[in-house]
């Protein structure tokens, strides 16, 4: 789905954590739109740039292939992983089930603990959503999101958790290159706070729903959008 040939320029590599510098900044520039989804990465070009070996530079996309953020198709080269509305649809789908599982798992075990991280994430999201990086945006939201998972007790459920948010971050990254407006993300985890640290198990699955539909929704005007460019 690459919308356009631009790519970033990136300074070199500082020598003491090579591989992972190179790694972050890819990946980086992969969540906020910078290099899109279906864009071919060129050994040549980025070893160049970062002024690394081509060994090193595929031991770093090598991570990124492990995350789903990038594939390797044989005999073609290795490419940010393109998505489309069936499989962010899939995702979400997976996504509603896993969550809504998350919150009944630990409902009766919710202290106050859970609740104060809670409402410190929703601050710091909030913070993100303030200074309109795209990347700390997605970051906050998925560390937001992450608790319940990371307190359910189910280990399965925060592993493949981790995996999906690199799927969704992509979503909001072709929301960036076409311009989509999103729903404010402060404004638009409020409700879902005041639930996730209230009484009522069923309202808060009924916003879980909602949330995760607008959510969906706006990764679908952004695809077409997309799709209508071409």
């Amino acid at each position: 789905m690459a919308t356009h040939t631009l790519l970033p320029d990136f300074a070199p590599a500082p020598s003491a954590t090579r591989r992972d510098y190179v790694a972050q900044t890819l990946r980086t520039a992969i969540l906020t739109g910078q290099i899109a989804p279906g864009t071919q990465l060129v050994e040549s070009h980025f070893a160049t740039q970062f002024g690394v070996s081509r060994g090193l530079l595929r031991e770093a996309i090598r991570e990124l292939i492990e995350t789903g953020l990038v594939v390797n198709r044989p005999y073609a080269g290795t490419y940010v992983a393109d998505i489309d509305e069936n499989t962010m649809s899939d995702v979400y789908e997976v996504r509603r089930i896993m969550e809504k599982q998350a919150f009944i798992r630990l409902w009766p075990k919710r202290d106050a603990d859970f609740r104060n991280e809670m409402t410190a994430r929703y601050e710091a999201l909030a913070e993100a959503a303030a200074s309109r990086e795209l990347n700390r945006e997605s970051a906050a939201e998925a560390h937001f999101h992450g608790l319940v998972y990371e307190r359910c007790g189910n280990h399965l459920l925060l592993d493949v958790w981790q995996q999906m948010t690199q799927k969704i971050q992509l979503g909001f990254a072709v929301c960036r290159l076409t311009h989509t407006p999103k729903p404010d993300y402060a404004e638009n985890h409020q409700l879902f706070l005041k639930l996730a640290i209230g009484d009522d198990l069923n309202a808060m699955l009924e916003e879980l729903d909602a949330h995760l539909l607008r959510g969906l929704s706006t990764i679908r005007a952004a695809l077409r959008g997309v799709a209508g460019r071409g």
